[in-house]
């Protein structure tokens, strides 16, 4: 293997820990809990780090949240078909990233939903861009799921819940 081969397999490993997975998932629900003043559906979890995650999909989320949801995965036919793939491939990545953030107190279960308890740290550039890029898009998809409702944000991207 090259230095470049085993970097592109750390970066792989980075993105998938399941640490990290907490932390975008906390700061998602930090955001759309803060928009919509309650406590963000549990079923609406699943979606956040699909969209997150694959670097196609992120970069192609735009730079404000006043594109809706259901308007940009219109924009983006080829990467809402392949949404619903992606999902199922990322949902017990999503269950082990939720149980960490459960375990360290970054998310708690209430029975209307998910709650972030504390503000997650801001990501730095510090480590990597691609580090502050999935947080900020981690926050762009809490704006979205704060009023979008579950089962049509599951519908308008192609999954069955």
């Amino acid at each position: 293997m090259t230095t470049d081969s085993h970097r592109n397999v750390s970066e792989v490993q980075a993105l998938f820990n399941p640490a990290f997975g907490a932390y975008l998932l906390a700061s998602a629900v930090n955001t759309a809990t803060k928009k919509a003043e309650r406590p963000l559906p549990w079923p609406s979890a699943f979606l956040i780090l699909p969209l997150v995650l694959p670097a196609d999909t992120r970069d192609s989320l735009p730079g404000k949240s006043t594109v809706t949801l259901t308007a940009w995965a219109h924009e983006h036919p080829r990467l809402q078909a392949a949404f619903a793939e992606r999902a199922a491939t990322l949902t017990n990545y999503t269950r082990t990233s939720l149980r960490t953030a459960m375990r360290h107190q970054a998310i708690d279960v209430t029975p209307g939903g998910l709650v972030c308890p504390r503000t997650p740290k801001p990501a730095s550039a510090a480590p990597g861009e691609e580090v502050a890029d999935c947080a900020r898009a981690a926050a762009l998809v809490g704006r979205w799921l704060a009023v979008t409702d579950p089962t049509r944000a599951f519908t308008t991207l192609g999954v069955r819940p």
